[in-house]
Formats: structure tokens, C-alpha cells, sequence
């Protein structure tokens, strides 16, 4: 990746208050990786629902944690934790909800600074979870470089239209563990 500088990329936990900036980043960073591959009128329908600031707003006020990468203030990334919503969860668990940054960045290290810091914020868990599209190779390959194992599949609603995910875990520190 060129034409910017990667050192002025700031990373910081966002708020309630940061809804609007986390859809921007949500909705173009889905539609960045999925269009063509899934339905747009699903694409559009699971933006809608799933990514909509007031949606957000009360996922952050109730609990989860989230944090924006961004670039002179613009949101190019984010990612996002909470309590899980996966069958395979066990008590102890906290899932990595969203990792997305816009793909002008793959490659740069901000992914890997997103996840350092939902690391972090998932200490005091035993496992870290999450789900993804089973043909999504190259995030598939980013987990595992972070040390997750599959441990189940799952069906995912994309906007009434259901795809298969691999749902992928690893073990945190117990050294982290508040």
C-alpha cells in the first residue's frame, strides 16, 4: 500500500457518540468485500439493519467495545467486540463481532493494530470467537496467523439470504485476564 503514511494512522476505542462514523466505515467496508459475491439487495438490506448508527449507538451503550481506525480524522476501519451470539460460545467467551478496514490499506499493519487493540479489550475472557464467510480466504488466512483454530460452522443472515461461515476461536492469555 502507498500514497500515505501508515504512522498517522490513529487508532482509538470509540463511543456511542462515534455510531455515525462506525456505519460509514461499516457499510463501505462491506460493500467493498462482498459486493459480487453476495445479493446486492441483501447487501443492502444487512447494511441497513445491521450497520445502522442506531443499531450501533445501542450495541456500544449496552456493553460492547469498538475501535476506529482513522486517517485525518476519515474512518477507515474499525473493529468491534461483544458478548457472543455464536452456538459454539461457551461461558467465558467474548466474539470479535467486526475486523474491517477499506482494502486501499491491506497490507499496511492497520489490521493487525485493530485486532491488537480488540485483543486487549476482550482481556478477562477465555476465548475469542468469530464467524467468517467460509470463501473469505484472506481473512481466513489473517485469523490463522493470529492463532485461531476452527471449532465449528455456522449459517449467517446476510439480509434474508444465508451464507455458510466457519466460526474460529483462540484461546487468550490468562497472564491478560483482569
Amino acid at each position: 500500500m502507498t500514497g500515505f503514511d501508515a504512522s498517522k494512522v490513529v487508532i482509538r476505542e470509540a463511543g456511542a457518540a462515534d455510531a455515525g462514523r462506525l456505519s460509514l466505515v461499516a457499510d463501505a467496508t462491506f460493500l467493498e468485500t462482498f459486493a459480487g459475491m453476495i445479493s446486492g439487495e441483501a447487501l443492502v438490506a444487512h447494511c441497513e439493519r445491521a450497520h445502522a448508527p442506531d443499531y450501533l449507538h445501542q450495541l456500544l451503550a449496552a456493553g460492547a467495545k469498538a475501535w476506529l481506525a482513522e486517517l485525518d480524522a476519515a474512518p477507515i476501519g474499525y473493529a468491534l467486540v461483544n458478548r457472543p451470539e455464536l452456538d459454539a460460545a461457551e461461558p467465558g467467551d467474548i466474539e470479535l463481532k467486526k475486523i474491517y478496514l477499506l482494502s486501499r490499506f491491506h497490507g499496511s499493519g492497520i489490521a493487525g493494530r485493530l485486532f491488537e487493540a480488540a485483543l486487549a479489550g476482550a482481556a478477562g475472557h477465555d476465548r475469542l470467537l468469530l464467524g467468517v464467510k467460509q470463501d473469505n480466504e484472506r481473512a481466513i488466512g489473517f485469523y490463522r496467523k493470529q492463532g485461531f483454530e476452527q471449532i465449528a460452522t455456522r449459517r449467517f443472515d446476510v439480509g434474508g439470504t444465508f451464507y455458510d461461515d466457519v466460526v474460529l476461536a483462540r484461546a487468550l492469555d490468562r497472564t491478560l485476564r483482569s
